[in-house]
């Protein structure tokens, strides 16, 4: 007869104790750390045959101990949050944030929409407390690599706290820090008043009216060449213009390189599930196989690149998208993206052919 061979029960490290502990402490406050971080461990060992990889052990157990916290807060008729004097205010840095217990378990759901030596260089960074130094001995590179994954990560937190996670976040992110109106028109409602945000971590635009909480685009600086593209500029219209004429020759290229370890990558297409009109649901990304650095545009973003669209909104600012229209071109399927005035009048068209979405007319009158 064949016996069921029970795993070994895992004995927890010291220092996966004191993890727990100051997570916990993050959570309810240093009071109680201790006794919870207890309980945490000994459900743990409870249901150690759930630990299936020992390799995720640190986050297995951190999931444990954030139920033990809600479950001890709501024993106490409190809200699962930090209390309210320990929260940030409004337009505090990132990097304060980044102390409280809220972004742990941001970072915990996060996790799987970053790099995965980007997600470790963040915890042993903000959760494991650990030095350069020793995150690098871990993830066997250099501590200036630890530093530029901490750093890029950072930057990619920020806006998933912007975008995807902003209802979690309202209130304490400092969603709004950096941000400035400026006399840029939105292409999309032809109103000028498009924000913009320029930092050491990124050249980003929204329009509050129509991005939903979203960006209208992003350049990630710690990628060298969006630095070097951005330089010192700083005006809101030098910084579009450039962002524009990149966006542009980019994808016309036959041969486009990683923005980060200028290595080639190739175009792909790709197409989101959402209820987006049919240019921001469409458009092409490339992923590096070597850096894991990703860059898209939609075909609403390379449609507005356009030399032609560009002098046409530059004629008329208060130009905006109009409502997507069928037709078929050389035999082919494909769809117009035009530009136009309120009263629905267009001003310049852009024909995108529907399987390859590749541009194979422009219609821009010179008198516009």
């Amino acid at each position: 007869m064949t016996g069921i061979l029970h795993p070994t029960p895992p004995l927890w490290t010291t220092a996966q104790r004191a993890r727990l502990v100051r997570l916990c402490a993050a959570l309810l406050g240093p009071a109680a750390a201790e006794d919870v971080a207890q309980e945490a461990l000994l459900e743990a060992w409870r249901h150690r045959e759930r630990l299936v990889e020992p390799a995720g052990a640190d986050a297995w157990l951190g999931a444990i101990a954030r139920n033990v916290c809600r479950r001890w807060l709501r024993a106490r008729g409190a809200d699962r949050s930090v209390p309210a004097d320990t929260l940030p205010d409004r337009g505090v840095a990132l990097d304060d944030v980044l102390e409280r217990a809220e972004v742990v378990d941001l970072l915990e759901r996060a996790l799987g929409r970053l790099p995965g030596p980007t997600a470790a260089a963040l915890v042993g960074h903000y959760v494991d407390e650990l030095s350069h130094a020793e995150i690098a001995a871990g993830l066997g590179t250099t501590t200036d690599a630890v530093s530029m994954r901490i750093s890029r990560g950072r930057a990619r937190l920020r806006h998933l706290l912007e975008t995807e996670y902003a209802d979690d976040a309202a209130g304490w992110t400092g969603a709004d820090a950096g941000w400035r109106t400026t006399r840029l028109p939105c292409a999309d409602c032809g109103r000028t008043g498009m924000e913009m945000r320029r930092d050491d971590t990124e050249v980003a635009f929204r329009c509050r009216r129509c991005d939903g909480g979203g960006l209208s685009s992003r350049l990630p600086l710690d990628a060298p060449a969006f630095s070097a593209l951005v330089g010192d500029a700083r005006r809101p219209t030098a910084l579009q213009s450039r962002v524009a004429a990149w966006t542009h020759s980019y994808w016309a290229h036959e041969s486009p390189r990683c923005v980060r370890c200028d290595r080639p990558v190739t175009p792909r297409r790709y197409v989101r599930d959402t209820a987006e009109p049919w240019p921001v649901r469409r458009g092409w990304f490339v992923e590096c196989a070597a850096c894991g650095e990703a860059v898209n545009s939609s075909v609403a973003g390379m449609v507005l690149a356009l030399p032609e669209v560009r002098e046409a909104r530059r004629r008329d600012p208060s130009l905006r998208t109009l409502p997507v229209r069928e037709v078929v071109r050389d035999g082919h399927e494909a769809k117009v993206v035009a530009l136009g005035t309120a009263e629905g009048t267009p001003r310049v068209g852009v024909v995108v052919l529907e399987r390859t979405l590749r541009v194979v007319h422009v219609d821009a009158p010179a008198n516009g």
